[in-house]
């Protein structure tokens, strides 16, 4: 009778997959009083979504929402998330333009002077196509009443995937119109170009908050015609650092410190490379009434002015980490 339940809980070990959504304990030395309002880790092995998604699009009523994710498996056994978006999918909101998407998000909770870290997996398939529009991967967004603005954190793709763009905006007033004056005014930004002889990233320019963008090869021609450079310049941190193939996996953290104050911060790791480092006000300024904050996953994108529309794009994610500190989502994203 013990062989046959030893050998009944070893065949039940073995069936059950590993852990999906996971619970992640806050540790002792995190700060209470700014912990993150997420604590888990989800690496969807147990083909179950446990998160929201746009079912349906508030403003075109010929544009249902869609279902736009399937589990799927690599040849290891490894279970990710595949989102896709197609054309005219959940297609929203503007009076000259049209956004579509297909993204998963956390619960909406208060992060107002929170400090979180998230992190994940992500590729491109190696069919991946490209347009030369816009093409949103991530966001981290703090909602406010009857307001229309750009996520405090985005990462965009641009010009067929030859500009990485991450940053958005820190402050701005209360409008029923997304407001351009204060995007310029209040947002932050690192832009990334591919360099002209390899596939790796480099510097491209770098906005910060009150303050003009700043160009590398503006700063480059300076340099050369005299060698007074501005203070912004002498600033500007240079960063260089490999692209990732399509088909294969790369690992993104993110620190945010969501605060009023110079206690601020945004920091973002690339395969464990710093490529965004802000320290400053991201959540002042603003005018309007906070409702709450979400982290989002998946293609959102403009829609082809052209009216023939884009072909269709899919994103794999796997492991996805929002917790507290950063020494914790280090042992959940070990690179």
């Amino acid at each position: 009778m013990k062989k046959f339940l030893l050998s009944f809980f070893l065949i039940l070990s073995f069936s059950i997959p590993a852990n999906c959504w996971e619970k992640v304990l806050v540790p002792d030395y995190v700060n209470k009083e700014t912990k993150s309002p997420w604590n888990f880790y989800e690496n969807f092995e147990g083909g179950k979504l446990n998160f929201q998604y746009i079912k349906k699009s508030k403003n075109i009523g010929n544009s249902p929402g869609k279902k736009p994710y399937k589990f799927k498996k690599d040849p290891d056994g490894n279970t990710f998330l595949s989102v896709t978006v197609k054309n005219e999918w959940n297609k929203c909101c503007g009076k000259n333009f049209y956004s579509e998407r297909a993204e998963i998000f956390t619960k909406k909770k208060n992060a107002k002077n929170k400090e979180i870290w998230y992190g994940f997996r992500i590729r491109f398939p190696e069919n991946f196509k490209f347009v030369n529009d816009r093409l949103m991967f991530s966001q981290f967004m703090n909602e406010f009443k009857n307001m229309k603005k750009s996520p405090l954190f985005g990462m965009n793709l641009y010009w067929s995937g030859g500009k990485l763009s991450i940053g958005g905006d820190t402050g701005g007033k209360a409008n029923v119109s997304w407001n351009l004056h204060d995007h310029v005014k209040y947002k932050v930004e690192n832009h990334f170009v591919k360099k002209s002889n390899s596939k790796n990233w480099q510097t491209y320019s770098i906005k910060r908050r009150d303050q003009k963008e700043i160009s590398i090869l503006n700063c480059n021609s300076l340099s050369k015609e005299n060698n007074t450079v501005s203070n912004n310049c002498k600033k500007l941190e240079k960063i260089d650092f490999n692209s990732t193939p399509l088909g294969k996996w790369t690992t993104y953290k993110i620190g945010i410190k969501n605060s009023n104050t110079e206690d601020g911060f945004i920091k973002v790791y690339k395969d464990d490379t710093l490529i965004m480092n802000y320290l400053g006000i991201t959540f002042g300024g603003w005018k309007g009434t906070y409702k709450h904050t979400f982290i989002k996953l998946g293609p959102y994108r403009d829609t082809d002015t052209n009216g023939n529309g884009y072909p269709d794009q899919t994103i794999h994610y796997d492991d996805f980490v929002v917790v507290s500190d950063k020494k914790t989502l280090d042992k959940y994203l070990i690179k």
